[in-house]
C-alpha cells in the first residue's frame, strides 16, 4: 500500500533536513519555505476548509516553539520546519509531532549533556517525533 502523497512529501523534506543539519547544522530556506508554500498551494487546490486547516497547523508549527527561539534554544529553521510539516499534515498532526520530538530531543539532550556537548542538531528529533506520529495516529 503507498503512503498519501503529504506523508511522502513530509519524508523527503524530513529526510533533506536531518541530512544538511547534521553536515552543515543548517537547513536550508528553500526547503522549509518551499515546504509550507506548496501546502499552502496544495491546500488551496482542495478548497477553503482544507486551506484553514493548513493555515491553522503552519500557524501552530510556527508557533508553539517561538518562546525558545526568543532565548536561543532552538533555531528558526526548526519552527519553519514545524510550520512545513503543519502546512502539509495539519494541527493536530503537528502537535503529536511536537509532544513526539520533544521526547525524543530530551533523550538526545541527555546524551549529549553526557558527552559534554553543549549545543546538538534538533532536525533529528523533529524527524524521530514525526515518524511516531505517523505510526501512532
Amino acid at each position: 500500500m503507498f503512503a498519501p502523497i503529504d506523508t511522502l512529501a513530509v519524508g523527503g523534506m524530513l529526510l533533506i533536513a536531518t541530512w544538511t543539519d547534521l553536515r552543515t547544522r543548517d537547513v536550508p530556506g528553500w526547503l522549509t519555505f518551499g515546504g509550507i508554500g506548496s501546502g499552502i498551494v496544495l491546500a488551496t487546490m482542495n478548497g477553503v476548509d482544507a486551506l484553514f486547516v493548513c493555515l491553522l497547523g503552519t500557524l501552530i508549527g510556527v508557533s508553539i516553539i517561538l518562546p525558545f527561539i526568543l532565548i536561543g534554544a532552538f533555531g528558526a529553521a526548526d519552527a519553519l520546519l514545524l510550520a512545513a510539516i503543519g502546512a502539509w499534515k495539519g494541527p493536530e498532526f503537528v502537535l503529536w509531532t511536537v509532544w513526539w520530538m520533544s521526547l525524543v530531543g530530551a533523550a538526545l539532550a541527555v546524551c549529549a549533556w553526557r558527552r559534554g556537548q553543549t549545543t546538538f542538531p534538533y532536525v533529528p528529533a523533529i524527524a524521530v517525533g514525526t515518524c511516531f506520529t505517523v505510526l501512532t495516529t
